[in-house]
């Protein structure tokens, strides 16, 4: 598949007349190096451009203005090559450095207008924007997280993005001012190659009107990554099910969240600092990592000492994740009829299945077998 340049028409312009007058440049020197060779190649002084390849160096040397005096020409015809390679040469390299110039103010302004082309992999793309981003981009400078990779897709005015680098002039920030229910939008962003692509509630809508757009748009991105890629917030629970079925499990519903965290701190009084912190704390992580082939059918006792003594890690719970069949992999593009109906149902499978694809058991016994495809969860 050949890469594809996504260039404004302006910029396109600048480009051509780059290629244009550095084309120019190039033809000039080697025409008047190749003159001066012929008219002083005579020449038994030390300075004489004898060769090719010092009229070459002469006539690079000349054009920047740097004049060593090891080669010059001498005789009329030489002089009179020098005298146009200085005039018309250094006026062609002031428009070239302006040009290129220009192409770095323009690359410049386009990004934090939000209309650059995302060249980027393993970033996180959010989806719109509220107090939720801000609280995102502050949690990944106090958990020490400054080298991920942010773009910010959302219809926010230049000045907004500018506030945001300000703000945070330690994270890496990439903006794309777009709609993220249009697919050139997401292409610009770089989606299909991001590491998560979490999809915020518009703070610009009314509560029922956010889940919508959130939908919509999640929708749009699960055709450019993985679904277990995809983070949805939503205000409403009752949204949760439109996005079940189309296989996103990773759902954001803050006063769902809410409820039963201050319900557990109905009957533990604890509970609700112990979450806080350990949400808050820059030098704790929960994460995962896939128990190795080895430990497989084996106890999860086992598995726990053996982290534990060598690696100091603590295991608090199994997850098994049931890899995610992608039938694009077992179906060629030429498929026949029968194949393409198959490929249809499990699709519609999927959906479905979506909500149960994930199960977690928390401090396992130790006589808890380890099965294909569990994970460790762990405080890191």
């Amino acid at each position: 598949m050949g890469l594809r340049l996504n260039m404004h028409a302006d910029t396109k312009r600048l480009a051509k007349r780059f290629l244009l007058v550095f084309l120019f440049i190039v033809f000039l020197l080697m025409l008047s190096a190749l003159l001066a060779w012929l008219f002083e190649y005579r020449g038994k002084e030390s300075n004489t451009i004898s060769s090719f390849w010092d009229g070459i160096w002469w006539a690079v040397v000349t054009i920047a203005t740097v004049g060593y005096g090891d080669k010059f020409p001498v005789t009329y015809p030489g002089r009179i090559v020098g005298l146009i390679l200085i005039s018309v040469g250094f006026t062609s390299l002031s428009v070239f450095t302006g040009l290129i110039a220009s192409l770095f103010i323009e690359d410049k302004l386009k990004g934090a207008k939000g209309l650059k082309q995302i060249r980027t992999h393993n970033h996180v793309v959010i989806c719109g924007w509220n107090n939720t981003g801000d609280y995102f981009l502050r949690a990944l400078i106090e958990k020490q997280l400054q080298d991920t990779d942010v773009c910010i897709l959302a219809n926010e005015t230049p000045e907004f993005f500018e506030s945001l680098e300000a703000k945070y002039p330690s994270l890496s920030l990439s903006f794309v001012r777009g709609e993220a229910t249009q697919e050139e939008s997401l292409k610009r962003a770089a989606v299909e190659h991001a590491a998560q692509v979490i999809i915020l509630a518009d703070h610009t809508l009314a509560v029922s009107a956010a889940d919508d757009h959130s939908i919509i748009v999640a929708n749009a991105v699960q055709y450019q990554v993985k679904k277990e890629k995809i983070t949805v917030q939503l205000m409403n629970t009752e949204n949760r099910n439109m996005l079940q079925r189309i296989g996103i499990s990773n759902i954001i519903i803050w006063d769902d969240i809410g409820g039963y965290i201050l319900a557990n701190s109905v009957f533990e009084s604890n509970s609700l600092s112990i979450f806080s912190h350990l949400a808050k704390d820059p030098q704790k992580l929960i994460t995962t990592i896939r128990v190795t082939d080895g430990f497989v059918g084996k106890s999860f006792g086992e598995y726990f000492d053996s982290l534990y003594h060598e690696q100091g890690k603590l295991i608090i719970g199994l997850i098994n994740k049931e890899p995610e069949l992608e039938s694009s992999s077992i179906f060629a593009d030429d498929s026949t009829g029968i194949d393409q109906f198959i490929k249809a149902a499990l699709a519609k499978s999927k959906r479905v299945m979506g909500e149960n694809k994930s199960n977690i058991r928390w401090n396992p016994s130790r006589d808890s077998i380890i099965l294909t495809n569990d994970f460790a969860i762990l405080i890191a």
